[in-house]
């Protein structure tokens, strides 16, 4: 992991209050080594307060409608962790929708993160 991911990491588990989540990261991941299909995935454990979050590798990303942001993939993971308790147990359509929500925030966030980085 270089020291930019573990900076970020770092960052976003005390702004999203996670800092007493151990959380492994894995930030360049083949498609099919992942646990879940998709940019990033989340594995967790609520009780003990253990996650594992896989990135894809920029380069397997493809050319899809949104380009790759790697912070906004650990931030969205990051905000799974954040939610895990309200999002059990529930329906198809919640899911989606608890999805969209997170996916939203995660846009939300670093696009603040990064206006006050260059004070716009």
């Amino acid at each position: 992991m270089s020291k930019k991911h573990e900076a970020l990491l770092a960052v976003w588990k005390v702004w999203l209050g996670l800092v007493d989540w151990r959380i492994k990261l894995k930030p360049k991941c083949k498609p099919e080594k992942m646990a879940q299909e998709g940019s990033g995935c989340v594995e967790w454990s609520e009780s003990i307060k253990t996650a594992r979050i896989e990135i894809i590798d920029p380069k397997y990303y493809g050319d899809r409608v949104v380009p790759f942001d790697w912070e906004k993939t650990l931030v969205h993971e990051l905000l799974h962790l954040k939610l895990c308790l309200v999002s059990d147990g529930v329906d198809a359509f919640q899911e989606r929708y608890m999805h969209q929500i997170i996916d939203d925030l995660a846009r939300a966030l670093v696009t603040a993160r990064r206006a006050k980085e260059f004070k716009i």
